[in-house]
């Protein structure tokens, strides 16, 4: 009988969206299905749903007064006279009765107690400690220490995309700077038997006793090779195998703790019952793989679907909730989580739910130029706007190619860049340069801003730029801080500002972002920035980012593999035709 909480949604303008369009309308179905979560799924008495919807409540409304309003059954039916009215917190929500900013968990807050401190949370007491002997909390620890090695088991159906999301995993764990190395328990199959033996449907056989020992072989030797390398210092390692029933699971749960119990184990099952996934996913493992190589493609097909029907007769699910795993339905349509916590939580996560297989191209656009001696915030120089009508004239063209010469959408890209004027200007000057950006949208992020240099930070790093970051200025401005850059180039912080791990860090946002989008990206940034994400990009150590050339007034173009990496070019747009009705006077006019 709880009428639905709604949620007024802020209009979103240009340059001040604090989302992309669609990630707005994301936020908001997920506060209101939260709310929705609280208020009618949570029946059963004494789970703690009314701490959770009060800690929910001050997380995902920082700074505000109104926190949200919490719909308690039990106080309802306690005090139907004086029952606030819906959508207004039964603390009040006038001016005169708001609960203060700081809230019950501040240091500033009000005192423990009270007749309202069931609702409110603010209990006397500390918090209890019997959930500590849980196994669950046994888990979360694990999983929160950031020192440990990581094993991740992928699981499902031969033709679902495992080998896809391994490779797509392997470059994301190592652009984070860890030591990496997938796994193939496949390629393990094919170096003792030939893949025209072992790579045929009857080799998959139950009642194929010798090749099931020789499965089982190959199978067990990768993953005591994946154990060694994370002996050896690797920090996570990739197990890409069928490891389609419980007991062979159990197997490498039980072989890794004998191995080493620092080692966690979080498995990922990948299902997919959608037809054109499917689809995509046989024909590009029978053009791809070594087992299809003597083959056409129907011919591959045909012997591919018959393997997959012998796993299906014996294949498991994961059912073990003792066990940490991540299902991802229909390459992220749906996820599952369970005892998910930690780094895994913050960034594995949400890397795997914004992966999919579909198309759309990449750009990256260095910051136009602004004037000698002048800081980034300055207005763009005259060459800047002229790179700016040039760039949009590129990216007119190349979207009118992407819709196949069809009529463009309002918005047909998702257009993000920093916040840093120069930035944000390019921006505005490439949409402003043509008539059909005008409803298009862009949003602004820090996670884009250039490298903080700290007390080192000056116009000279903007007027020495080439295309890499004038590191031999920087010797000479200050040999002290350039000796300890140049023994750790990821992680020497300039004095008061900034490392290259920690561009990294606040880009990953941005990242996720652009890898989760269905349709084509613009991303306007700096040169440190884009560093970064090009070392993701083009599959290069992050270490060795600080190197990558970015020259000015060109345009990185990042297409997506059907293997799950990128293709990267490097385009000058000094030729591309403009548009005559927008001249320079205008832009430059329009700031």
């Amino acid at each position: 009988g709880t009428p639905p909480i709604s949620v007024k949604q802020a209009p979103i303008r240009r340059q001040t969206a604090p989302f992309p369009e669609d990630q707005a309308q994301a936020h908001l179905a997920c506060t209101s299905s939260c709310f929705d979560f609280f208020n009618f799924s949570l029946r059963v008495p004494s789970r703690g749903r009314s701490a959770m919807a009060m800690s929910c409540c001050w997380s995902w409304f920082p700074g505000h007064t109104t926190r949200g309003a919490i719909c308690d059954d039990s106080k309802k039916s306690q005090t139907p006279s004086t029952r606030a009215p819906h959508g207004v917190s039964e603390t009040g929500n006038s001016p005169s009765s708001r609960p203060s900013d700081k809230g019950p968990f501040s240091p500033g807050g009000t005192k423990p107690g009270g007749a309202d401190a069931y609702y409110t949370g603010n209990f006397a007491g500390e918090a209890s400690t019997a959930a500590l002997n849980c196994i669950g909390y046994a888990t979360r620890h694990a999983l929160t220490e950031s020192n440990k090695g990581l094993v991740l088991v992928l699981v499902g159906l031969p033709g679902r995309g495992k080998s896809f999301i391994s490779r797509k995993l392997e470059g994301f764990l190592k652009w984070e700077g860890r030591r990496t190395a997938t796994f193939n328990a496949g390629k393990y199959r094919r170096e003792a038997e030939e893949a025209v033996e072992s790579g045929r449907a009857d080799f998959f056989d139950p009642s194929n006793s010798a090749a099931m020992v020789v499965r089982k072989q190959a199978a067990e030797s990768c993953l005591h090779d994946l154990l060694d390398f994370l002996d050896s210092g690797g920090q996570a390692g990739i197990f890409d195998a069928t490891n389609s029933t419980a007991e062979r699971r159990r197997m490498i749960v039980e072989e890794t703790a004998r191995r080493d119990s620092r080692y966690d184990v979080i498995f990922i099952e990948v299902l997919c019952d959608d037809p054109e996934v499917l689809a995509t996913n046989f024909r590009n493992k029978v053009l791809n793989s070594p087992d299809f190589a003597n083959m056409t493609l129907e011919e591959g097909i045909a012997d591919l679907q018959a393997r997959v029907k012998m796993y299906e007769d014996r294949y498991e699910t994961i059912e073990d909730d003792s066990m940490s795993y991540i299902k991802l339905y229909n390459m992220s349509s749906k996820v599952l989580v369970n005892r998910i916590y930690g780094n895994a939580t913050k960034r594995l996560l949400p890397y795997l739910m914004g992966t999919h297989i579909g198309t759309r191209p990449i750009w990256l656009a260095r910051t136009a130029q602004v004037p000698h001696e002048r800081h980034q915030d300055s207005d763009l120089s005259e060459e800047g706007l002229m790179f700016a009508q040039r760039l949009s004239a590129f990216m007119k063209r190349r979207l009118k190619e992407y819709y196949h010469g069809s009529e463009l959408p309002s918005r047909p890209m998702r257009v993000i860049s920093s916040t840093v004027n120069s930035c944000v200007q390019t921006t505005e000057a490439l949409l402003d340069a043509s008539e059909d950006w005008h409803s298009q949208v862009f949003t602004q992020t820090s996670a884009l801003n250039p490298l903080d240099r700290g007390r080192l930070g000056g116009p000279w790093w903007i007027d020495k730029c080439t295309e890499k970051p004038p590191w031999e200025e920087l010797k000479k401005i200050d040999k002290k801080f350039y000796k300890r850059w140049e023994a750790d180039r990821l992680n020497a912080r300039f004095p008061g500002g900034e490392s290259y791990a920690d561009v990294v860090a606040r880009v990953e946002s941005a990242l996720f972002d652009m890898e989760s989008s269905t349709k084509p990206v613009l991303t306007v940034a700096h040169m440190t920035a884009i560093q970064v994400l090009l070392s993701y990009f083009q599959g290069t150590p992050i270490a060795d980012a600080w190197d990558v050339s970015v020259p000015e007034h060109y345009i990185f173009e990042i297409l997506p593999t059907l293997g799950g990496t990128y293709t990267v070019e490097v385009i000058n747009v000094d030729n591309e035709p403009v548009e005559e009705w927008m001249a320079i006077d205008k832009l430059s006019g329009s700031f």
